[in-house]
């Protein structure tokens, strides 16, 4: 039973180097795309067995630094979405999505 609860999780806080830059378009609501080396990387660790959890600096970044609980939710949403990341019962919090025009930093 003990090497069913091992498993293997990688956590990458993608920076902006990690995608393309922002579009000449402003108004734009696609996100910047991975780039190659980017994509290589989790190709390959997910060929050796890796559950792969992405957090881009674009979404990550619009919460405010001092809300420290909306970020150990939102990381808390993202590790959730992975079907091979088992958790307790117990969720004693509620996400709250990010406010959708909000500027960040990268912005």
């Amino acid at each position: 039973d003990l090497p069913e609860l091992l498993s293997k999780v990688a956590v990458e806080f993608d920076g902006p180097a990690h995608f393309t830059k922002s579009s000449p378009n402003k108004g734009s609501k696609e996100p910047p795309r991975a780039l190659g080396h980017t994509v290589l990387k989790y190709k390959l660790l997910k060929k050796q067995g890796w559950t792969v959890v992405r957090i881009p600096y674009y979404e990550f970044d619009r919460i405010p630094f001092w809300a420290s609980m909306e970020r150990q939710r939102y990381l808390q949403r993202k590790l959730k979405t992975h079907a091979h990341i088992r958790f307790s019962g117990i969720d004693v919090s509620e996400y709250k999505a990010p406010v959708p025009n909000k500027v960040s930093r990268f912005d």
